[in-house]
């Protein structure tokens, strides 16, 4: 009987009737650092760093807050963010923020950005940059236009700081299909590049033409069933040619994908070493030559910075931005929670200003010195 079995498999077989199963993929080693603890107690804090309040929601104001962004210009610091009256991405979201001209100790009262629309259209979050001289925030708009699964009819329109006028002016729509949400940054071909999703929730990056910061195209990214994007927030890092995407889905671990040509083509998103709960991160490079990603591990409740040593493109060090339960929200609303997510992040003067909700109602603000980030070169074997 057996003897038949196996003389029947071999038939199968050479007739291609029994299709050997794919081993499965590796991940992708971003992570080459020691083993990240269970107990993350044991993880410690980035020495030297500070934490304070921005903006907390009060009972006679907008009650939803979520997706900070903050920038330096001209010796003031730059910050906004989703603002609602309820609801996470409800109707009458806005975007509005505040501003600091002394590092981040005081901040001003609250000013409009994109002030939302009394119907079912909406502005939300966005990312900041400076570009030839002037002040450039681009959020997100939907609610009105072609259906979508999360998003319809998902834009991005941009507004300009008028410094003679000390007002924010609208350019208009000026990207398709696409929520960004980090720092655009420059690739070698001169084009600017920053990630996002687009109105289903899936990962996608927009590019600039060249320095016409008033069109953008969108470009998916490929991806595997496994991924299950459910909202795939996607940030980015570019060096030359070279873009690579940290993308948020399931399994528990970043994702991640690349591209070879300014991010016109890209490999399929594989999933990664580094553990990653479903959480929007942020991608960047330090002026010490260290990439970093600020990500969730595990749930909400802790946020973590990873850094590379100078020069690579894998993380090795970790230390905690925030841990433990977040003060929980003091008002109902949609999506609410105990949490210290959607991080956001820029360079200034020595520090690293992070950014990001707490609970979907405040903006909170920690500021690392870059001193304090640096990887240790391996020791000397003395060969």
């Amino acid at each position: 009987m057996k003897f038949a079995l196996s003389i029947l498999v071999g038939l199968l077989l050479s007739l291609n009737l029994i299709v050997a199963a794919e081993p499965k993929p590796q991940p992708v080693m971003l992570w080459t650092g020691p083993p990240i603890p269970a107990d993350l107690e044991q993880i410690p804090f980035v020495p030297g760093m500070t934490h304070q309040t921005i903006h907390r929601a009060e009972e006679d104001g907008y009650k939803f807050l979520h997706g900070a962004a903050i920038i330096e210009h001209k010796g003031t610091l730059y910050a906004n963010w989703a603002n609602s009256p309820t609801n996470e991405n409800g109707p009458q979201e806005t975007l509005q923020g505040r501003r600091s001209k002394d590092g981040g100790k005081t901040w001003s009262d609250l000013e409009i950005i994109g002030p939302g629309f009394a119907g079912s259209d909406r502005h939300s979050h966005g990312v900041f940059l400076v570009h030839e001289g002037k002040l450039w925030t681009i959020c997100s708009r939907f609610g009105v236009g072609k259906p979508a699964k999360r998003f319809p009819g998902l834009q991005g329109e941009a507004f300009v700081l008028n410094e003679a006028t000390d007002r924010w002016e609208s350019q208009g729509i000026v990207m398709q299909n696409c929520w960004p949400y980090d720092e655009p940054v420059p690739m070698a071909n001169g084009n600017l590049i920053t990630g996002g999703q687009d109105k289903d929730g899936l990962p996608v990056v927009a590019i600039s033409h060249g320095n016409d910061l008033t069109h953008w195209d969108t470009v998916l990214i490929p991806y595997p069933p496994e991924l299950k994007p459910s909202f795939a927030e996607t940030t980015v890092s570019a060096k030359g040619k070279t873009v690579r995407a940290i993308i948020r889905g399931g399994a528990g671990v970043a994702w991640i994908a690349t591209s070879e040509d300014c991010g016109r083509t890209w490999s399929p998103a594989q999933q990664s070493n580094l553990p990653m709960p479903r959480a929007k991160a942020y991608f960047g490079k330090l002026s010490t030559g260290q990439e970093y990603l600020i990500s969730n591990l595990k749930n909400r409740d802790t946020l973590v910075i990873s850094v590379s040593k100078p020069g690579e493109t894998t993380l090795s060090r970790m230390w905690k931005i925030r841990h433990g339960k977040s003060e929980p929200p003091r008002f109902t609303g949609f999506a609410k929670g105990k949490q210290w997510s959607y991080p956001y992040a820029h360079e200034h003067d020595g520090k690293l200003y992070v950014v990001y909700s707490i609970g979907k109602e405040d903006c909170g603000l920690s500021i690392l010195p870059i001193e304090s980030l640096q990887v240790p070169a391996a020791p000397d074997s003395g060969q």
